[in-house]
């Protein structure tokens, strides 16, 4: 019995002493930085547009509308300027589901010649007038919401949606064959649409820093450059409709400073 009894002690303290070594040899995952915190970036890129102008212009009658007599004159045209350079600046929270899963809300403000050069002219045939259609756009702000995943833990693929504000100033000049007389109408305009974009950031092992890239599409919502003018030649009164439709491409690169968890608190999350 005695001899029994202390066979079963001697295992016990074997299989602890095991255990205890198997521990020790065993390391521990190295826990991998959270995309969870806020960030603030700023950068630059590229940024074209594609304007379309429907444009119709008729002679009024006595009262006020189009003369039934006499065609309405339309041309609807469409502008791409070429790429030019803007800045950005962004902040944002994002916020880690899992291993995998990153979701957030951002918002920027981009500057610059957003629109590009699109001067635009055509002439109408029947009263000889040319026409000159000149847009700028040196402010866009956008309100967003992103989503994506992380095939790599320090790397996101995400895809974007969400709102753009944008001050567009609209320019619209007449002059006739004679080039001695012009009617110029400038406005300025407040349009708004949706963004739609995607894009790759990547997130540096030793530094609270991220590299982002992505591309954005912006459709404005139409607006109407609209005016009337009297043509001194024949004491003529003319309306001129101007529906103007405004679509802006970005390609965007930003460096951004991360400061980890909620309000600044550092967060880890183990593979």
């Amino acid at each position: 019995m005695r001899r029994n009894l202390l066979g079963l002690i001697a295992a016990l303290a074997l299989g602890s002493v095991s255990s205890a070594a198997l521990a020790a040899d065993i390391v521990p995952p190295e826990p991998v930085a959270s995309w969870t915190g806020f960030y603030l970036g700023a950068g630059g890129g590229l940024a074209w547009s594609d304007i379309n102008i429907d444009h119709k212009r008729c002679l009024l009658d006595y009262d006020g509308g189009c003369d039934p007599y006499v065609d309405v004159f339309e041309n609807d045209s469409d502008h791409s300027s070429d790429p030019s350079g803007v800045g950005i600046v962004q902040g944002g929270f994002d916020y880690q589901i899992g291993p995998y899963y990153v979701t957030g809300i951002g918002a920027d403000w981009t500057f610059g010649d957003i629109l590009g050069d699109n001067n635009h002219r055509s002439h109408e045939d029947e009263w000889g007038f040319h026409d000159h259609f000149d847009h700028n756009d040196k402010s866009m702000v956008d309100v967003y919401w992103r989503s994506g995943f992380t095939p790599l833990p320090n790397l996101l693929v995400f895809g974007l949606g969400g709102w753009t504000w944008a001050d567009i100033d609209s320019n619209f000049k007449v002059r006739d064959d004679e080039g001695d007389w012009h009617h110029n109408s400038n406005d300025n305009f407040n349009a708004n649409g949706f963004t739609l974009g995607a894009g790759l950031e990547y997130k540096f092992a030793d530094y609270p820093l991220s590299l982002r890239a992505e591309y954005r599409f912006t459709r404005l919502e139409d607006f109407h450059n609209n005016d009337h003018f009297t043509w001194d030649e024949c004491e003529c009164d003319f309306r001129d409709r101007n529906d103007v439709n405004i679509d802006v491409q970005r390609v965007l690169f930003t460096l951004n400073w991360r400061f980890g968890g909620f309000f600044g608190a550092t967060t880890a999350a183990a593979y």
